[in-house]
């Protein structure tokens, strides 16, 4: 990280003044003549940069236009939106949002910096939690303590739970608590807003149960944010304007996606509550089809059945 600030710092001196000398980088980022010398190194032969040694000026210069992060700036673009945007909502003080996306807007290069303001990102749902259930999750984590929860299910019952709390996951613009449950003896995710009350247990140490690595795979192993339930091949048709909507779409990085004799698209994907992905497809209305597996059609045809009964 250290290294890229130093490469963004030079182009970013280049782009403003023309040029940058050694002294400049040495100064800012208190580091040796012969570490700005190897970055510079670094900025030509493995970023293909035109940077040259002008001896007139004593400093160094591009021969012409180089960008080093290329379509990265459109990243970072993106990033900076994203962050302004859900920092508003969740009510961050003005102050803090200008000073984080300050550091994010120096990072783009020039012309890329006036765009900052022309992105906008807009998110249908933020289901933001309790800020005050947050920083006690936040606080268990960073004391490694396990947790005594009160929870209401979906279903609308109580239960109390001992957790260990593994990781805080925005999905869809909700926030889930990934945990161990100590009494199921299972990994379980919970909706932080469905917590009623929830605190620290002093002196109740967790234990070391899973590797980050171990984590990401449960986390992106199927569809949906609910990932108890065993992996089932999910299969669908779409039709119409879902079609070509779903065929823009990544469900899932192991999804596959085929168009059949009728140019419909045929998805297939590895899911982990079938519930999720029910309500994922009921919003495309007729224009999608379940296929596979028999439980998943049935259940499917069951919940258009009681929609149908509901309007009367």
């Amino acid at each position: 990280m250290a290294q890229l600030e130093r490469i963004l710092f030079i182009n970013r001196m280049i782009e403003q003044q023309g040029g940058v000398t050694t002294a400049q980088v040495v100064e800012r980022y208190e580091v040796s003549r012969r570490q700005v010398v190897r970055d510079i190194a670094y900025l030509r032969d493995r970023l293909s940069a035109p940077i040259a040694y002008e001896s007139k000026r004593r400093w160094y210069t591009y021969s012409q236009a180089f960008s080093p992060l290329g379509e990265a700036n459109g990243h970072l673009l993106v990033l900076a939106a994203i962050f302004r945007s859900l920092a508003r909502q969740a009510g961050m003080e003005p102050i803090l949002i200008d000073g984080a996306s300050e550091a994010l807007d120096r990072n783009l290069e020039g012309e890329y910096r006036a765009l900052a303001h022309r992105i906008t990102f807009l998110s249908p749902v933020q289901d933001w939690p309790d800020w005050q259930l947050f920083g006690r999750v936040l606080e268990a984590m960073k004391r490694n303590l396990r947790i005594t929860m009160h929870y209401r299910d979906s279903q609308g019952s109580l239960s109390q739970r001992h957790i260990e709390a593994l990781r805080l996951i925005n999905y869809s613009g909700r926030w889930y608590l990934l945990s161990f449950d100590l009494q199921k003896r299972a990994v379980r995710t919970f909706h932080l807003a469905r917590v009623v009350s929830l605190a620290p247990i002093e002196g109740d140490y967790a234990r070391p149960r899973y590797g980050e690595d171990e984590l990401d795979a449960l986390i992106s192993r199927g569809y949906g944010i609910f990932l108890s339930g065993e992996l089932v091949e999910v299969r669908f048709v779409a039709t119409g304007w879902a079609a070509e909507v779903i065929a823009t779409q990544t469900w899932h990085t192991e999804q596959r996606m085929s168009r059949d004799g009728e140019g419909s698209l045929v998805v297939s994907l590895p899911v982990a509550n079938l519930n999720e992905i029910l309500s994922s497809l009921l919003y495309y209305g007729p224009s999608v089809r379940p296929l596979a597996p028999a439980a998943f059609v049935e259940r499917y045809r069951q919940a258009v059945t009681m929609m149908k009964e509901n309007l009367g």
